[in-house]
């Protein structure tokens, strides 16, 4: 669930909503000039970097020179090292040497690929921009700028058949200044909003147990301006499009009796496909699994066990990802299994269901794989009255409350109980209540504190309190991790009976919760209930709702078996590669098996010299040779005997068995867990489909209340869902029953 204002929530609950917006943006760029275009030498400063021009630069680290009306002495400059032997040098981009004023100053890049037409230029100067200025390229192209006045300068000109493209500077906004380039892009970007957007549909799917990989697909239709998307206009920005170009979606919402428009990220996508014709175009786009097929062999058996943390950071090494969020709870779970041969988005797959994690996209792009549950806690505090159970916050049942003559707290309509003489009586169901009182200003003398622990650091998104009928006027609420502090955040929200707060919390294993004060004077704090993580106050209600909801009752149950594998040595050595091969002395060549095997050894024509192994895991051999010709080659191992055992989670007398196989399963508790979990989700067996009026904060895989006539407070794992626009949102929601 995305954070959302409090005017946003109300008015999208309205029976009439207010407009609502759509902007797309994506770089037509051209990613193999991106990926290998270099600078060639020139005259630049001691202390430029030229080489990093062509990654996503910026010009946050500027250092002070003595130029016309260049530096400032308000703390954002950097003092200039001195040019000697050793010397570092922050990125700082490419920086010339000499000042423009003292003549033409020239860059020269080198695409160092094929001739290549692109679409677009896009360069980040600085504050300290040129104003006249040309482009020049290797066929004699000359394309000239004057009276620029953009420090981040983009043009939509083709540029064709180049190889080489050279920069000329003519004048700077300072006249006696050097040329700063901090980025260098070659493309551009592209944004839509309402009056070009003509239709759209994002479709997003989460396991909630990891069943399958993630999904997000999305297209748009965009109107056909003067055959701008046209594939046959030599113009047309369709012909500079390339698969995997990134796309961002942003819907927006104007709040009621103003002009502001609230806007909440959609998504970070990979253009996939796209089409036109006369009228319209239209642009596909998916997330970042869907290109990640490459096939990780490496596995390989750990009688020691190795973590599940290394091994998803090894994926995604293998997968060549940059952009990813591992839950750090994995670094204490351990396999000795290898992942088998399979795609690297299905070993992120295997890897996070064994964890009882959720492998997702976030709405920016980031893989992640987090925990789909929360570990155990503990709550305590720094004082509590006789009468209340801290540690009981943490539960999620209602809480019973005791009468007192705290102002404007007590109620006389039968929900609250009188407070007992006997301390042995006070039994009852309640949660945290401070043994400290606040005075007259509702203030505290020493401010209470309650403060949980978990078993493992864990990164959410949101905590929820239920409070009693006492409020607390301020809260700050610390998190740390190892002892040492990750976040501190003063809460902001208007405080509420039933508080959401929707941000996120980096890795933390303990949260200091600091109540400031209460909303009414000589009151104690109240907190009934308490959680992080699936956290929410969205009800899908009937009204949220354009067509009737169809529930379908899944195949009953009876047991989920979870098998625990067991890899045990083989009894005799086979042959697991033999054919005739041809090859040149220093010739390297892979093999892959089908089963997990160890121990091998390569011979040619029964012999071992010739060839030598020179890497190896439980699927993959690769071979050295030294010899030149024809000859048989064999390579010999021992295969793993697999022994089974099973982890039983039974739920009902009758039903069918679903065995759930995970070949990374080496430790009977982790199975047990699994079992358990599994079970969890197979035990409501409840699934619901309906349109809705769109509500684009909504993630997949959330948990959220639906109006129920038969079941109050009914929640449902949201884990499929569209969200239309036409001018106005629209959407489709399936979502499964949660256990209570």
């Amino acid at each position: 669930m995305q954070k959302v204002s409090k005017e946003y929530k109300a008015s999208m609950k309205d029976s009439l909503r207010e407009r609502a917006y759509i902007m797309i943006s994506f770089g037509v760029v051209n990613q193999e000039a991106q990926a290998k275009a270099k600078v060639d030498s020139g005259e630049f400063a001691y202390f430029s970097n030229p080489d990093n021009l062509f990654n996503e630069g910026t010009d946050d680290v500027v250092y002070a020179t003595l130029e016309e009306n260049f530096t400032r002495v308000d703390g954002s400059m950097y003092f200039l090292p001195r040019n000697k032997p050793g010397a570092m040098f922050y990125n700082t981009g490419l920086v010339g040497k000499n000042l423009v004023s003292d003549g033409l100053y020239e860059v020269t890049i080198n695409l160092h690929a094929a001739p290549t037409d692109f679409r677009g230029i896009t360069i980040n100067f600085g504050e300290n921009y040129p104003t006249d200025f040309d482009f020049v390229t290797n066929t004699g192209q000359k394309v000239e700028f004057r009276g620029n006045d953009k420090a981040v300068f983009t043009t939509e000109e083709v540029l064709e058949n180049v190889t080489t493209l050279t920069l000329v500077i003519h004048k700077m906004k300072n006249l006696r200044s050097r040329l700063r380039i901090y980025s260098f892009r070659f493309g551009y970007g592209l944004v839509y909003y309402n009056d070009s957007v003509m239709s759209s549909s994002l479709e997003s799917y989460v396991s909630p147990i990891g069943a399958d990989i993630p999904q997000i697909d999305f297209s748009v239709t965009l109107k056909n301006y003067d055959k701008y998307f046209n594939v046959d206009n030599p113009k047309s920005a369709i012909n500079f499009l390339e698969t995997g170009q990134e796309m961002d979606i942003y819907y927006g919402y104007q709040l009621p009796n103003s002009d502001e428009i609230e806007w909440v990220r959609g998504n970070h996508l990979l253009c996939s496909e796209w089409e036109s014709d006369d009228y319209t175009a239209t642009i596909r786009c998916q997330d970042v699994f869907r290109n990640m097929d490459t096939e990780y062999y490496k596995g390989l058996y750990a009688p020691n066990g190795k973590s599940y943390y290394d091994l998803a950071i090894e994926v995604l090494e293998a997968a060549g990802e940059k952009d990813y969020y591992v839950d750090p709870r994995l670094k204490k779970l351990y396999t000795k299994n290898p992942i088998p041969r399979v795609s690297c988005k299905e070993a992120l797959q295997i890897i996070a269901n064994a964890c009882r994690c959720v492998l997702s996209q976030s709405r920016v792009g980031t893989i992640q794989i987090k925990s789909s549950f929360v570990p155990e806690a503990a709550a305590s505090s720094n004082g509590e009255t006789d009468y209340s159970h801290v540690a009981k916050i943490l539960t999620d049942d209602t809480k019973d409350e005791y009468a007192t003559l705290a102002s404007n707290y007590t109620t006389a309509d039968g929900t609250m109980f009188f407070l007992p003489r006997a301390a042995s009586k006070r039994t009852l169901n309640t949660g945290f209540i401070s043994e400290q009182q606040s005075d007259a200003d509702g203030k505290f003398t020493a401010n209470p504190m309650v403060t949980i622990v978990q078993e493992a650091a864990c990164m959410y998104y949101g905590v929820k309190f239920v409070f009693g009928n006492a409020l607390p006027s301020g809260m700050v609420i610390r998190t740390y991790n190892n002892n040492e502090l990750v976040t501190e955040y003063e809460v902001e929200e208007e405080i509420t009976k039933t508080l959401v707060i929707l941000r996120d919390f980096d890795d933390f294993d303990t949260m200091k919760i600091e109540f400031t004060g209460t909303a009414e004077p000589y009151n104690r704090i109240v907190l009934n209930n308490f959680a992080f993580g699936d956290v929410t106050d969205f009800t899908m209600e009937r009204q949220d709702m354009t067509s009737s909801p169809k529930a379908i009752k899944q195949e009953l149950v009876k047991e989920v078996i979870v098998p625990c594998y067991s890899y045990q040595p083989g009894n005799a050595e086979e042959s697991l590669v033999s054919e005739d091969i041809t090859v040149k002395s220093g010739d390297v060549e892979t093999f892959y098996v089908g089963e997990p095997s160890y121990n091998f050894r390569a011979t040619l024509d029964e012999s071992s010299s010739g060839v030598s192994i020179t890497a190896w895991g439980n699927y993959y051999v690769t071979v050295k040779f030294s010899k030149t010709g024809t000859f048989r080659l064999e390579i010999l191992g021992y295969r793993y005997k697999i022994v089974e055992r099973y982890a039983t989670k039974s739920l009902n007398s009758r039903g069918k068995s679903v065995k759930w196989a995970n070949p990374l399963i080496s430790d009977m508790a982790i199975a047990t867990e699994l079992a358990e979990w599994i079970g969890d989700y197979y035990t409501a067996g409840i699934e619901y489909e309906y349109d809705t009026r769109g509500n684009p904060e909504i993630d997949a895989n959330d948990i959220v209340y639906q109006e129920n006539e038969f079941h109050d407070g009914m929640k449902v794992n949201i884990y499929r869902h569209t969200i239309n626009f036409d001018q106005a949102f629209s959407g489709k929601v399936t979502a499964r029953r949660v256990s209570s």
